[in-house]
């Protein structure tokens, strides 16, 4: 993968465009160690630095077309690379290189922006039209690779991540509390939004243009639930599936010769992908890498390892406790791109780290439970749709309430009492609602009094479901399941899971591939009746019966663990004082966004063990941290590139 910046730049790429392209790049260093590069393109200064996977000599960026008229920098990896330059060739192209570079510029001097519709792959791209002017920035239809832009004085300036983003002279820096509302209610800062008032995420599946001072945005993909015909044999749906679930972990393993590894953590979607990658990699056993917890509740280590001795994989285990994951905290917070409230970034980037030290990439099994129906929420959500039919909502949150009281507290990974409770809060919401606030940090509700009175007068009329609410809007005729599916697609995959991956594979230069994520396999699936996704209670129908010939019995039976940190633990021992001076009112006041003593009765609650506030205080602690690094590097000089630039970059810098 990559990281690549840039900006309208009407001064002619001089010496003071060079350090404000090497500053920016510097921070976006990490995304890419085999060297950088520049250049100004008629009004527009472009960056990047390259992790290589197809033809590193003869593809270096930023690329310019045959012709000259357009430039590119480029994030990500167009997996039907070959077979697209076969049609530029027989079209009377001459390709240079083998590059999926080349053929993105190429294809888009022919194409225009339709050539989106050909792609398939991730990707992130920014591309200047001297034809036209435009600068184009886009992004995948699920939105693997991030990117972040805002307008300047001259025009636009973007970057891979917000913290590049934020050393360009021109780039705002003021925390946006309507953002920051989002992001406690949904863990992470919805698209378009961000953490910064006045920056921008290009949204999933959009591309959006600047040409000549004016700025749209145009939607080339969104996901549409068609619901399948209700009589679609299951053999056939199985037989299908296989063929392209095979097909989308072969175009990645394949791709490269760069040899792949697997993050499998012991679960159904992560062992259907390291056996099938494991039958189609030519380099032999492939790396296997699985976290193994000192706390128990959390531990799959036992079940990974059954899986890759099963199928032969060449297995590593990394061991992880507490010290580990506040280590992470305490180096890398302070200085994170965007705030993000989903524990599980931990031990993704610890087993990150340790699996760069052995391969370039890694498969995952992202993108299984949101697709095929696998967390227990969907099951929750089938078994209300049936009690809410014969009985009303207060009865039913009565019944679910009574059974919570009577279940021990426990603080492990995702406890029968916490899964009822979670549901018990949703009950009365609207279906697309019910996730959300069911693992929300802070309800809704609760965010008045969160804030202080200067902030919260912000929040009048504010909805953080207003993105879910555009996805849903002219999609009549869905049901409760398939609009809360939407609606988890169209943030929590999007937004939470593929940041979490991103962030944790990037900060290690390793790059991620998440082939349930194939766009030809999404569209396949979402064109399914749910119940071959979800049959009874029973999620991930169809790749369970795929998978059962490659895997274990058991494994293809679990029920979902899913891969978490131990938070509740984490916050009152190890990180027990860095929350503590975090969250102090003095910390807070430099802030001047949230109310000391309603985030006092939290620490106190959770830390005296009155009862379980971790999610709460984790999106805190999460943002708190960010913001204090934000206002120290306003107040220091920018360092000095690091070593994986180029020369010429460290001299502007």
């Amino acid at each position: 993968m990559c990281g690549f910046v840039g900006f309208t730049d009407r001064d002619g790429g001089g010496d003071a465009s060079r350090a404000t392209a090497g500053r920016m790049l510097a921070a976006v260093a990490h995304r890419g160690t085999d060297g950088s590069g520049w250049c100004h393109h008629r009004g527009v200064t472009l960056a990047h630095c390259a992790l290589t996977f197809v033809d590193p000599e003869r593809a270096r960026q930023p690329f310019l077309s045959a012709s000259g008229r357009t430039a590119v920098v480029f994030n990500g990896e167009i997996y039907n690379h070959a077979e697209l330059r076969r049609e530029l060739r027989a079209s009377g192209a001459c390709p240079r290189t083998g590059s999926d570079t080349e053929v993105l510029v190429e294809l888009y001097e022919r194409h225009g922006m339709g050539m989106l519709e050909r792609l398939r792959g991730m990707y992130a791209f920014a591309l200047h039209d001297a034809r036209t002017g435009a600068t184009v920035l886009a992004r995948d239809p699920m939105g693997k690779k991030p990117l972040y832009w805002t307008r300047t004085a001259q025009g636009v300036a973007f970057a891979s991540e917000l913290a590049a983003l934020l050393r360009h002279p021109d780039a705002p820096r003021t925390p946006d509390p309507r953002a920051v509302a989002d992001y406690l209610v949904l863990q992470a800062f919805p698209a378009p939004g961000s953490a910064v008032a006045g920056v921008h995420k290009v949204r999933p599946g959009c591309y959006v243009r600047h040409e000549r001072g004016t700025v749209t945005e145009v939607e080339h993909w969104r996901p549409v639930l068609r619901g399948g015909a209700a009589r679609t044999p299951v053999r056939a749906a199985e037989a299908r599936f296989t063929a392209l679930f095979r097909s989308a972990v072969e175009r990645r393993v394949r791709s490269t010769g760069r040899p792949l590894g697997v993050l499998l953590s012991g679960g159904l979607d992560s062992s259907a992908v390291a056996a099938v990658a494991q039958e189609v990699s030519p380099q032999g056993p492939v790396p296997t890498f699985s976290a193994s917890f000192a706390d128990a509740d959390f531990d799959e280590s036992a079940h990974a390892l059954l899986v890759a001795r099963h199928l032969g994989t060449e297995h590593h285990v990394v061991r992880i406790g507490g010290r580990e994951l506040a280590e992470v905290v305490e180096s890398e917070y302070g200085r994170a791109d965007e705030p993000l409230a989903d524990p599980s970034l931990l031990p993704t980037r610890i087993v990150c780290r340790a699996a760069r030290r052995r391969v370039r990439g890694a498969l995952t099994g992202d993108g299984a439970d949101e697709l095929l129906l696998g967390y227990r929420f969907f099951q929750a959500e089938r078994a209300m749709e049936a009690l809410l039919r014969v009985m009303p909502a207060h009865r039913v949150e009565a019944l679910v309430g009574a059974a919570v009281r009577r279940l021990p507290q426990r603080s492990g990974n995702l406890p029968v009492r916490a899964a009822l409770g979670q549901l018990a809060r949703g009950l009365r919401a609207a279906p697309e609602h019910r996730f959300y606030l069911a693992t929300a940090p802070f309800a809704p509700a609760r965010l008045p009094a969160l804030f202080r009175p200067e902030a919260a007068g912000a929040l009048a009329g504010h909805d953080p479901f207003a993105e879910v609410t555009r996805v849903l809007e002219g999609r009549p005729g869905l049901t409760p399941l398939e609009r809360s599916q939407l609606a988890v697609v169209c943030h929590f995959l999007r937004d939470v899971i593929l940041t979490k991956t991103d962030r944790g594979g990037m900060r290690s230069a390793l790059e991620l591939r998440s082939p349930f994520l194939d766009l030809d396999l999404v569209e396949y699936v979402d064109s399914l009746p749910p119940g071959l996704k979800l049959r009874g209670l029973t999620g991930k129908y169809l790749l369970r019966r795929a998978a059962a010939p490659w895997l274990p019995r058991s494994t293809v039976r679990r029920t979902k663990l899913g891969f978490r940190a131990p938070l509740a633990g984490l916050l009152r021992g190890e990180l027990r004082e860095l929350l503590r001076d975090t969250l102090a009112p003095a910390a807070l006041d430099r802030g001047g966004l949230f109310d000391t003593r309603a985030v006092r009765v939290l620490l106190d609650d959770h830390l005296e063990g009155r009862r379980d506030t971790s999610r709460g205080l984790w999106a805190l602690l999460c943002f708190q941290l960010w913001s204090d690094g934000l206002s120290a590097a306003s107040r220091t000089p920018v360092p000095s590139a690091p070593e994986t630039l180029t020369e010429e970059m460290r001299r502007a810098v």
